[in-house]
């Protein structure tokens, strides 16, 4: 009897592995939850294009100089008797170090690598999108996004072609880390996503100045190189080291809010019972 509960057991376990794999996993979406998803990430977005911060400009030396600064910064709130030890170990400490260069930060590249991560590829696209939709059309309606004001005119702002590239990027990190969640994939979705904003941005800012140059005159177009220079310092190269490491911290914790948004939009994908994981992890191994 009970030798032939167990093989109909293991015939019904065998049969239910050859019907899960004849049926093929429909991933159906939940529009209200991407529609909810989406409105987030434009949020995000709106609330990161005002956090503009006053931070040490990203060259090494400044940075240094920044940190070096601030440690001395702490060490000046300290009792004076903790203040003598130690600066009899470190007496090239509380020097007086030199002048910093600070710069106004937003940390709009960050959220849109969180996004990506966390959305996924065509939503957190659609997210930053909208955001750079609303922030044209918006001032027109009393609504202004942008920390710059917005406007059907914005694209003559120097900073256009980095909200474009947080398109591209938010969609390139969606598309690298998509089912996976290896931290190789994660620096590399991180690399590819800041790189492409910043080359974007670049691009469209020469390209701007030289169809200017070309409509004015070429003669004119010496004339816009120093400022070109100054506004790639400040757009790239001052901002580039923040991009990197704010994104790092928040692709780092940004999984579990990845887990709910899978949770959110493709509710169906969950496993109902214990035997169902059990059935697929074993149908997994053997198409494997």
């Amino acid at each position: 009897m009970l030798i032939g509960r167990r093989l109909a057991l293991v015939l019904g376990f065998k049969m239910r592995l050859v019907v899960a794999a004849n049926i093929s996993r429909v991933k159906r979406k939940s529009f209200a939850g991407q529609a909810v998803l989406v409105l987030l990430g434009l949020l995000l977005m709106f609330l990161a294009s005002f956090m503009a911060v006053d931070v040490p400009a990203g060259t090494g030396h400044n940075l240094l100089n920044g940190g070096r600064h601030s440690i001395v910064t702490v060490v000046e709130k300290l009792p004076p008797l903790w203040q003598d030890k130690i600066n009899h170990l470190a007496p090239t400490l509380l020097q007086e170090t030199k002048p910093i260069r600070h710069v106004l930060y937003v940390p709009q590249v960050p959220v849109a690598v969180f996004l990506g991560y966390v959305l996924g590829a065509q939503t957190a696209a659609m997210s930053i999108g909208l955001f750079l939709l609303l922030g044209l059309i918006g001032p027109s309606m009393g609504i202004s996004p942008l920390a710059g004001g917005g406007g059907f005119d914005y694209y003559s702002q120097p900073g256009f072609g980095y909200l474009l590239g947080m398109i591209a990027c938010a969609y390139i990190v969606g598309l690298v880390t998509e089912d996976r969640r290896s931290s190789i994939s994660q620096v590399l979705a991180l690399i590819a996503g800041v790189v492409t904003v910043h080359i974007i941005g670049l691009v469209y800012m020469i390209s701007s100045c030289l169809m200017f140059s070309l409509i004015e005159g070429v003669k004119n177009g010496p004339l816009w190189l120093p400022w070109v220079f100054e506004e790639a310092r400040n757009l790239t190269w001052f901002q580039i080291a923040y991009d990197s490491i704010l994104g790092f911290v928040l692709i780092g914790i940004g999984f579990p809010f990845r887990y709910l948004v899978n949770m959110l939009t493709a509710p169906d994908l969950a496993l109902k019972s214990r035997s169902d994981k059990i059935v697929q992890q074993h149908m997994e191994e053997l198409l494997n």
